[in-house]
């Protein structure tokens, strides 16, 4: 389950956001590269996030698509995959977007949110 390694990176960039403020809701992008389990990662982000500012907070999770360039053809767009261009069925593609996790927003108790506080989570913060 690399949803705790995940969840474990969310939380540490909401706390430092957060400078000790109650946290209510974190905002992440997921990447569908990351092939995240929603159910998972919610049960990782209770269980990380118990007895922190950020404990009974929403994360909420909005699907990043996989964007890929293909070397070979040119195309560039959505794919399901990362094997294969849908074009040309080469392998020689570049990711664009949807391979990471990024902390889009931490809403605090007061209602004051933050936007991008820090970067990409990779899940090897343990």
């Amino acid at each position: 389950m690399h949803e705790l390694g995940l969840s474990e990176g969310v939380l540490a960039v909401a706390l430092q956001a957060a400078r000790g403020q109650r946290v209510e809701r974190v905002r992440v992008r997921v990447g569908r590269l990351q092939r995240v389990a929603p159910e998972s990662m919610e049960m990782a982000w209770r269980l990380v996030s118990e007895q922190t500012v950020a404990a009974g907070s929403h994360l909420e999770m909005v699907e990043v698509p996989l964007q890929l360039r293909c070397r070979s053809c040119g195309r560039e767009g959505q794919a399901e995959d990362l094997v294969l261009c849908p074009d040309c069925g080469s392998s020689d593609v570049e990711v664009r977007d949807g391979d990471r996790i990024e902390v889009a927003e931490v809403e605090l108790a007061g209602g004051e949110v933050r936007r991008n506080p820090s970067s990409t989570v990779t899940g090897k913060e343990r």
